[in-house]
């Protein structure tokens, strides 16, 4: 993000959505340091996102949920990744914001922001159905066309990623081009699960300690999106977690584990559920004890600069 942010796309980094970095290039001209730029933009946006995703919990599930959805969101064990510079806390900003106007049926505001995530990461584009779905059950379960007008801006804002590629690369499509090459792995999509029978494998065969932690990650957010189709009242956000989850779940990398403990950091509904499961079965508090070790001890090992996601 760093290098895209002071010196442009080129093909191997087309894969990186244009937002983050054009926001680190947009504040180094303020501060004359891009790296204290990417920290002040990421957790910023953590504090903004925090803001926001307690508003939305606490309306439809109670204080006590909203803290504790916060507080397992902040501990996760990967979220050091929310304070360093990368785009899960910008991202997570920006669709938390969206939930939020679109449920206050500020569409226009929604839009704009969705777009903005939409640029950020690419499962930005799934709030385009999210939302579509929340306009139609709040109109009645039916489709007004002029309302969900400013939506288009979701899906449309990618036209902005394409030409920036194609005035850098000469390829529109680049950011799927580069991914099928070796240099990212020949990333493509497969089968659900393909990525974790790949990592298992890794570990059966190779003794990948990290691949078994990866795929012990997906599944353990995997149960929480079943799980989530009983407690997230609200069916727009079933549809961002559940497209959200499959996109990364179905893709292979080579001989190399995916990252999906990184992934799954921005499907805030499975936090909400798991807020839930846990306080409904009187396991919050040794959750927390649990969680904070892994945090602490997967930050050590982040700054010491081993793999993490």
């Amino acid at each position: 993000y760093l290098r895209i942010a002071g010196q442009g796309y080129d093909f191997h980094s087309a894969p990186f959505f244009p937002l983050f970095p054009f926001m680190i290039r947009l504040l180094t001209y303020l501060m004359q340091d891009a790296v204290a730029a990417g920290f002040l933009i990421s957790n910023a946006a953590l504090f903004i996102a925090c803001y926001y995703l307690h508003r939305l919990v606490k309306e439809e599930y109670g204080t006590e949920i909203a803290s504790s959805t916060v507080f397992i969101m902040l501990f996760f064990p990967t979220a050091i990744f929310f304070s360093s510079i990368y785009t899960e806390a910008p991202f997570l900003a920006f669709t938390l914001a969206a939930f939020y106007y679109g449920r206050q049926k500020r569409w226009m505001l929604a839009s704009i922001l969705g777009a903005c995530a939409a640029l950020t990461r690419n499962i930005g584009v799934v709030l385009f159905l999210a939302f579509l779905y929340m306009q139609y059950q709040q109109e009645g379960y039916r489709l007004n066309i002029r309302k969900a007008l400013p939506l288009a801006l979701i899906p449309a804002s990618l036209l902005i990623f394409l030409f920036i590629l194609w005035r850098a690369t000469g390829d529109p499509l680049a950011f799927s081009h580069s991914l099928q090459t070796p240099y990212w792995g020949n990333r493509h999509f497969a089968y659900p699960g393909a990525g974790q029978l790949l990592n298992l494998s890794l570990f059966i065969y190779h003794g990948n300690s990290y691949s078994l932690f990866e795929s012990g990650m997906a599944l353990l957010f995997l149960y929480l999106v079943i799980r989530s189709f009983k407690y997230i009242k609200d069916r727009s956000m079933l549809i961002f977690l559940v497209l959200g989850f499959l996109i990364p779940f179905s893709s292979v990398v080579g001989d190399t584990p995916l990252g999906m403990p990184r992934y799954i950091l921005v499907l805030f509904p499975g936090f909400i559920t798991l807020a839930i499961l846990l306080r409904k079965h009187n396991l919050y508090h040794p959750y927390t004890v649990i969680t904070t070790i892994a945090f602490s001890v997967i930050c050590a090992m982040f700054v010491a600069g081993r793999w993490i996601s």
